[in-house]
């Protein structure tokens, strides 16, 4: 669909105006693109049967519309709603030439299937890399029967690194502090996020836990999916410690959130 690539870029400019300009109600049109925008991903999502994924995208669209309402709706704590404002556009001005620019989104997806394929020979797990994002086993018998490792943009961690990087780089900091921050979540999102591509795939070949498929389910649907919610858990304490302002952003925006809507049902 040819609006698809185009509205999260509407909502960069308008995340721009409405900071330049502070302006509530132009921020609030960018949100309402960025859920526009999660509609269509949830729905692509579902189609690939990625159900985890779509509940993901269907909880930052709430959001979305959240923020978008809250910022047309309330007049209060006009300086949280501009940083929470402008997290969200140094996020999407690293996330979305990724997502939606295909030679960014390919050179990234490459560098990840190389750096992976050239740690599992290290292993010596046997394989081999197919331009731009295949990883074959070397049993050439297994391929006859079931499909290689494909590596797509959410195997390179993309949506978490970025997500640190608006958080880190949006709140008012001193920038050595960011830097500190920057350094013990977005490097160390990536490289962890290699041993989950190296575990999944060494799983899947080795059939570790059973059939090749059951062992991919099991690896990449069950163990790694645990392992990342708790590393990400780990990261982000450790960039909260860094860089409390951080977490006083996140807690501000429940304390407006539990206040406002508290007052709305009393009401």
């Amino acid at each position: 669909m040819i609006i698809k690539p185009l509205l999260p870029f509407i909502a960069i400019g308008l995340f721009l105006l409405a900071l330049v300009f502070r302006r509530r109600e132009v921020g609030a049109s960018g949100w309402l693109f960025i859920a526009f925008y999660c509609s269509f991903e949830a729905s692509d999502y579902f189609a690939l049967d990625e159900y985890f994924d779509a509940s993901l995208t269907l909880v930052f669209l709430a959001f979305s519309l959240l923020l978008a309402f809250l910022l047309v709706k309330t007049s209060e704590k006009e300086d949280l709603f501009f940083t929470i404002t402008k997290v969200a556009l140094i996020t999407s001005v690293f996330y979305f030439p990724f997502s939606e620019i295909s030679f960014l989104s390919d050179s990234l997806i490459y560098i990840t299937t190389k750096i992976t394929t050239t740690i599992l020979n290290l292993f010596n797990v046997g394989v081999y890399m197919v331009y731009p994002s295949g990883i074959y086993t070397t049993a050439s018998s297994f391929h006859e029967v079931y499909k290689p490792i494909e590596i797509i943009l959410a195997c390179t961690a993309i949506q978490s690194m970025v997500l640190f990087i608006g958080l880190i780089f949006g709140v008012n900091a001193p920038m050595r502090r960011k830097l500190k921050a920057f350094f013990v979540s977005v490097p160390v999102i990536y490289g962890l996020n290699i041993l989950r591509n190296v575990f999944v795939t060494s799983a899947y070949f080795g059939q570790w836990f059973g059939s090749p498929l059951q062992s991919f389910y099991i690896a990449h649907g069950v163990i790694a999916r645990i392992g990342v919610m708790i590393s990400l858990i780990v990261v982000a304490y450790a960039v909260f410690v860094i860089l409390p302002e951080a977490l006083d952003l996140v807690e501000d925006f429940f304390r407006f959130f539990k206040k406002t809507f508290s007052t709305r049902i009393k009401g």
